[in-house]
């Protein structure tokens, strides 16, 4: 587990976590969802190693990542937003340069990159001169780089900035295998359509702080509960706002033309009642639809 205990961090006397809490359980594909960009990439630098927190810890199993002496760094594979390359190394010295600080040597060092260039596809460019690289082998290269330790858990800060669908299809495939092997992973990301099958958990941040998480059918489930109702009222609308003023789960009711749009808190059993309360009225419905809001936005509200 991975466990964010009152984590605080601020920038220029601004707070972009303010007393963070997170339990990510091993095994999860956690996409962190939100506007909240600086926060979110703060985050995973932390949980990195790469910034303390003013206050609050980290820990993996039960182990503060931050423990003098510790070696929980080496349970992580971090993917920042901005790559870090020596364009005048080959691919193989650029990784051989990473596993020896590692401190990986011997046999298993040239295997583990034969392991990870085949992975990634990339085998035909393991003597080519990183400067000399197709642009869109970056990605996967910096991706390499990152899982060479072999860690438990992969933070990616925006992964996948700028890919073609293609790309990200490509990308999202070695997740996936890296994941049946037992790799946790936690992405900075928007949600793309290709993504649903994917991702296992969601959390919404917002000003440093955790709106929600929990598996993404959980909290999308929720969220569609909280996305606005809008309703054509064909005749009748008063009798219409009548029945919706007297419901307990109706709330936040606006009328835009003959259209009425309000949030419902209930669930499909208590929808149906409330649609029957509507028609029996005589109130005329012409249509009944949720607002197609995402869900940063609709957890935001």
């Amino acid at each position: 587990m991975l466990d964010f205990q009152n984590i605080s961090i601020q920038r220029k006397g601004k707070k972009v976590l303010d007393d963070f809490s997170l339990k990510a359980p091993d095994g999860v594909i956690l996409a962190l969802l939100g506007e909240d960009k600086e926060g979110k990439s703060t985050l995973l630098k932390a949980a990195s190693g790469g910034e303390k927190p003013e206050t609050g810890d980290i820990y993996i199993d039960g182990i503060s990542i931050y423990e003098k002496g510790g070696n929980a760094y080496c349970n992580f594979g971090y993917m920042s937003k901005e790559y870090g390359f020596y364009s005048l190394l080959k691919v193989e010295e650029y990784y051989e340069l990473f596993l020896a600080l590692y401190k990986v040597g011997g046999r298993y060092r040239s295997r583990r990159i034969e392991e990870v260039l085949e992975l990634l596809d990339m085998k035909e460019y393991e003597g080519a001169f990183i400067g000399e690289l197709p642009a869109e082998t970056l990605p996967f290269l910096y991706l390499g780089k990152a899982i060479l330790q072999e860690p438990e858990w992969l933070l990616m800060d925006e992964p996948f900035d700028n890919m073609s669908v293609t790309a990200r299809r490509k990308m999202i495939g070695i997740l996936l295998t890296l994941h049946e092997k037992g790799t946790s992973i936690i992405l900075n990301t928007p949600m793309y359509p290709e993504m649903m099958g994917f991702i296992t958990d969601v959390l919404v941040m917002e000003s440093g702080k955790n709106l929600t998480f929990g598996p993404v059918e959980e909290v999308y489930a929720e969220a569609l509960c909280k996305s606005p109702v809008r309703m054509h009222i064909l005749a009748q609308m008063e009798k219409a706002l009548e029945v919706l003023k007297e419901n307990p789960l109706v709330d936040r009711v606006t009328v835009d033309g003959d259209d009425v749009i309000f949030r419902f808190n209930g669930g499909e059993k208590e929808e149906a009642e409330l649609l029957t309360d509507l028609v029996a009225s005589g109130a005329l419905i012409h249509n009944y639809m949720r607002d197609q809001a995402d869900i940063e936005e609709i957890f935001r509200r």
